[in-house]
């Protein structure tokens, strides 16, 4: 019996660091940064949707990860930290007026500058998850977003 425990704790012992750089070399998270360019001026803010499915894209009130950011020098920059491999999309808009709501007309078309992932244009509603998502799978990705 003391046997046996001896030879499992010396396997034990042995294959730890192994498993130990198995996961470090495996790790599936990284960096991503978001570039929202084009605004035509600092005044309000940059409301921010990060989606990791279909569902939550095409929700109109939910986001998987939401962020109100100030305007500096016409841009926004946005990083996420530690975000898992995956699929995505990025929907932002110009809340120039701080009301909490992308603002339109009569008609139902925008009056504030928004923008997509991809940068797919939104000609009669908001582009499809199919359209505006992207693959994150490396460890720093910057992805650029011209909002009009």
């Amino acid at each position: 019996m003391f046997l046996r425990i001896l030879i499992f704790t010396c396997f034990t012992c042995l294959l730890f660091p192994i498993l130990g750089q198995s996961e470090s070399f495996n790790d599936s998270t990284g960096k991503l940064t978001v570039k929202v360019i084009g605004f035509k001026s600092d005044r309000g803010d940059c409301w921010f949707a990060l989606d990791n499915s279909s569902e939550i894209y095409e929700s109109m009130d939910s986001v998987w990860i939401g962020k109100i950011l100030p305007i500096k020098n016409n841009q926004v920059i946005a990083i996420i930290d530690s975000l898992k491999f995956g699929e995505y999309a990025v929907r932002v808009y110009h809340d120039e007026n701080k009301n909490g709501k992308l603002d339109t007309n009569f008609l139902g078309i925008p009056t504030e500058d928004y923008g997509y992932s991809n940068n797919v244009s939104a000609w009669f509603g908001p582009p499809s998850w199919e359209r505006a998502k992207f693959l994150f799978n490396i460890k720093e990705m910057l992805i650029e977003i011209d909002i009009d």
